[in-house]
């Protein structure tokens, strides 16, 4: 059993009219921006209690900070904004800067991208800003997946004609998201990259203090990520600019 410092009391107190002081100091701005805003000071872990107060408010979106941690830095202290993404069943923005100049929209075609594309096709805050659609082929050369070398041979054959199919599949839906968010009234333009698909957008956001990375996530937490891996999540953990996760509904939990 933890044992419990003597002055446990007086130190919860403190950090209860500390935290107190900054919620009223987060006031003033939001209302100075327009915004309705009340403060709330919640108990217990902070990423399970943020998650568990949003399942009784139903919000359209939730809004963290990032301490910048990195990949081992979250697997060994953990991290709010990663685990709140995890479990949060509402798009979650994940803010490293206080502004954004344009989106770069991830779209891949599954039911996460087109949930992803349409929060930038209807939500307002959206509507001034040039978004560019990105498409990412994932180029894995097929002498990486284990494959003897007396088959390189007919495993390139297909391989080339799985990579030739990828890059139509891709085109076209980068093709179908533009056209998609043009009708929404958006400035949209798209590009097509190859290469793994985190790094690829990673590297299409070029300006960490305006762009806005938007991604669908497909769900996956625990060991289902660890087997499965995450673009959405190893994009949270290694971007430099913003990132707004965005789950399908049938995904979401």
């Amino acid at each position: 059993i933890p044992a419990v410092p003597v002055d446990a009391d007086q130190m919860e107190d403190e950090a209860v009219a500390e935290l107190t002081r900054v919620l009223q100091e987060a006031l003033p701005p939001l209302e100075a921006a327009g915004l309705t805003a009340e403060a709330e000071l919640l108990r217990g872990r902070p990423s399970a209690a943020i998650v568990d107060d949003a399942r009784i408010w139903q919000p359209d979106l939730i809004v963290l900070g990032s301490r910048g941690h990195g990949p081992v830095e979250t697997a060994v202290l953990g991290s709010v904004s990663a685990a709140v993404v995890d479990h949060a069943t509402c798009p979650v923005l994940v803010a490293r800067s206080d502004h954004a100049s344009r989106v770069i929209l991830a779209e891949d075609g599954s039911p996460a991208g087109m949930a992803a594309r349409d929060v930038v096709a209807t939500w307002p805050a959206f509507a001034p800003l040039p978004v560019l659609v990105v498409g990412v082929v994932d180029v894995a050369a097929p002498w990486r997946s284990g494959i003897a070398p007396t088959m390189f041979a007919a495993a390139m054959d297909v391989y080339t004609e799985m990579l030739a199919n990828a890059r139509t599949t891709h085109r076209e839906i980068v093709a179908a998201t533009e056209a998609y968010l043009r009708a929404a009234g958006r400035t949209a333009d798209g590009e097509l990259r190859e290469g793994d698909p985190s790094d690829q957008l990673r590297h299409a956001a070029t300006d960490p203090a305006g762009d806005l990375l938007v991604v669908g996530s497909r769900g996956y937490v625990g060991v289902s990520r660890l087997v499965m891996g995450s673009v959405a999540h190893s994009v949270l953990t290694h971007a430099h600019c913003s990132v707004l996760v965005v789950k399908s509904s049938h995904d979401a939990h």
